[in-house]
């Protein structure tokens, strides 16, 4: 999570002398994605030490407690420049010499960056070093001069990623804080497509909670609608086509979770209208990613599951298919696909199709850290158990589904 980043991060570079307990432990090691045996291995003990520290069973020494520290800090370290190698920076010093030479666009350069990441899967790199982008650029958008308006600028992209890969690790406070300093960030640009960005996030954000928190279904949609209504107020006549058209899809989907068909059918409507022909020719694409797929995908497959339409949702991802090839580049994207591939199936009630789709999600879900997409996948298996019981095709996969 974020907050685990950016708080024992800082501990563990700046305060060597602090004990680690086993909460922090436990914390340190899921969220860089290591097992026990690979930190007991680091630290020279075996594997049911690890557990027991963790467990609260034994405490920690202040010799151990030292040795964790460093190798932490070590793991995030190389985290730091392997992401910097993948962005094509050669050491942390290139952002200090840059200061004075075309500085705000290689920030910019970085940030973007840091979005391919997010999108081929390498979110811990992107956990590693966004947050020295949103230093640096709140810094600049906080004094007065040239570069405050376009450093406000990049500092409301970085916390629409910061959003976006808070959501996907269900750190829900953390993702609340980037949406709201997003739209912050944004109105001191002055920039409306942007502000309208960030409450996609914050859609999106609510959307999750909606599916995290059932009983709270209808506050959380209804929130994400009052983020919606906002957005809309902030369209013009000259705004992005594709930030629109993601913005009414988005909209199609919160109504068809509320059951609300005609205004879900309204908007899926309105987001073909608007939606561009080819979105990557969109000015307004690097910042989104929003491609035809999330047409098709989130404005119609995932309205139609809601509204228990499984052959309609079925020939939305045949359209997409066709016309975007993103689940076969980024592998976030392919989770959330086989997702939908399978609820549309679980919907049809073909099983094995079904637990086939489900466990490739799961196991990719796993492969690229996304903590949102893998309970998702297991919230979906734990409810077709219920549904069909001792079923042997569910029984025989069961593993693949523990947390």
């Amino acid at each position: 999570m974020n907050h685990i980043l950016l708080g024992f991060g800082c501990l563990l570079h700046n305060n060597r002398g602090f004990n680690v307990d086993g909460a922090m432990l436990r914390a340190l090691r899921e969220e860089r994605g290591l097992s026990q045996k690979a930190v007991a291995d680091a630290l020279g003990v075996d594997k049911p030490t690890i557990s027991k520290w963790e467990c609260g069973k034994r405490g920690i020494s202040p010799h151990h407690s030292k040795q964790i520290q460093e190798f932490f800090a070590k793991e995030d370290d190389m985290n730091r420049r392997s992401a910097l190698r993948l962005m094509g920076i050669v050491g942390l010093n290139a952002v200090s010499d840059a200061w004075s030479n075309d500085l705000l666009s290689m920030y910019e350069r970085g940030v973007l960056a840091c979005l391919d990441l997010y999108y081929s899967g390498h979110t811990r790199q992107v956990e590693a070093i966004l947050p020295l982008y949103l230093q640096q650029c709140a810094a600049l958008a906080q004094q007065p001069g040239p570069l405050q308006i376009p450093a406000a600028r990049l500092a409301a992209i970085a916390y629409i990623i910061s959003c976006e890969l808070a959501t996907d690790r269900e750190d829900y406070s953390a993702a609340a804080m980037a949406g709201r300093r997003a739209i912050l960030y944004a109105q001191a640009a002055g920039n409306h497509e942007l502000q309208i960005a960030a409450l996609l996030r914050l859609i999106d954000y609510h959307f999750h909670l909606c599916s995290s928190q059932p009983l709270l279904i209808d506050v959380h949609s209804k929130n994400a609608i009052q983020c919606f209504e906002q957005a809309e107020s902030l369209f013009t006549a000259t705004m992005s086509p594709l930030l629109k058209g993601r913005v009414y899809a988005g909209a199609a989907e919160l109504y068809a979770m509320r059951g609300q068909l005609q205004e879900s059918m309204r908007f899926m409507g309105l987001a073909y209208e608007s939606y561009p022909r080819i979105p990557e020719e969109d000015p307004f694409y690097p910042y989104i990613r929003a491609s035809r797929y999330s047409l098709y995908v989130f404005g119609d497959a995932q309205s139609r599951l809601f509204l228990h339409q499984p052959d309609e949702a079925a020939r939305a991802l045949e359209a997409m298919e066709k016309e975007s090839n993103d689940p076969e580049r980024e592998p976030i994207t392919k989770v959330d696909l086989l997702y939908y591939q399978a609820e549309i199936q679980r919907q049809r009630e073909e099983r094995e199709a079904y637990v086939a789709a489900l466990v490739e999600a799961a196991e990719l879900a796993r492969k690229i850290n996304s903590r949102l997409y893998f309970n998702k996948l297991a919230a979906s298996y734990y409810r077709a158990k219920q549904r069909w019981g001792k079923d042997p095709s569910l029984s025989a996969v069961e593993d693949v589904f523990q947390l």
